[in-house]
């Protein structure tokens, strides 16, 4: 067939998608295009054509449209507010998937996070290794459906917990993203009520404790804390607050890693 049609008068008309000889014979030509998606391609401008693939607000709503990513933990594309991507490292495996990891600290410490106000309301660091996602980022998410905590502990020795909490929320800046928190369960125990109704506090810009100077970190200090997740990364279980620390498990035994995810409550 291929041959045979070198051989003939033909021109390509594009738009029409045929083949057309000199003669009243036109030959039907399917266009295909075949491309390879990778999971984290989700999002990613140019991959699908269809509003809803490319602006997901979250995890939840990715696995919603995609029910064949669930167990596919990755990183992917949403928008918090419709307009402005962010890359994100989705949990879609615990207790069902569609998470969205809004803070982890799993890499040894290569990202800093004695950061400013600046760099924690807009975010830093890498979906694929540590990140914060950004607190006007965490306010939107926070702030259109109830979301619920999932908090993950892990120590030096590889022992693991978690603390999970059925409302979370921050406020906008304006209000300095006060935390709202309640309603916990798990096995780390509550590192969070202390915090409960405190502003974030940054470098640049204290606690009236001074807990950030002291701790080197950026949390919703309340003279100072039960919890210090954004605090330095320590190399071994070292004995010291100022360290990646939940207090109601392990005191102020530095841990390895650490990570919270947030999802709409069902």
């Amino acid at each position: 067939m291929e041959e045979s049609l070198k051989k003939l008068p033909w021109k390509w008309t594009h738009k029409k998608t045929s083949y057309k000889v000199n003669s009243p014979l036109t030959i039907g030509v399917d266009v295909v295009s075949s491309y390879k998606v990778r999971a984290d391609a989700v999002g990613v401008e140019g991959i699908f054509n269809t509003s809803h693939f490319k602006r997901q607000r979250d995890c939840a709503n990715i696995l919603k449209m995609h029910p064949g990513l669930k167990g596919r933990d990755e990183v992917y594309s949403i928008y918090p507010d419709g307009k402005t991507k962010k890359r994100v490292f989705c949990d879609m495996t615990t207790e069902g998937g569609g998470w969205t990891v809004i803070q982890r600290r799993i890499n040894a410490g290569t990202t800093n996070f004695y950061r400013t106000w600046k760099d924690y309301k807009t975010g830093f660091g890498q979906a694929r290794l540590d990140y914060w996602l950004g607190n006007d980022a965490i306010h939107t998410l926070t702030s259109h459906s109830t979301q619920e905590l999932w908090v993950d502990l892990e120590q030096f020795s590889g022992s693991k917990a978690y603390a999970r909490y059925s409302k979370f929320a921050i406020d906008g800046e304006k209000n300095k993203y006060k935390l709202s928190i309640s309603g916990y369960s798990g096995n780390a125990g509550d590192g969070l009520r202390h915090h409960n109704g405190i502003v974030f506090a940054t470098k640049d810009r204290p606690d009236s404790s001074s807990c950030t100077k002291t701790n080197q970190g950026a949390w919703w200090y309340n003279g100072c804390y039960h919890s210090n997740l954004n605090g330095p990364y320590q190399k071994s279980a070292l004995n010291t607050y100022t360290a990646i620390v939940w207090i109601p498990w392990k005191d102020k035994t530095a841990l390895k890693s650490a990570r919270m995810m947030i999802r709409p409550k069902k």
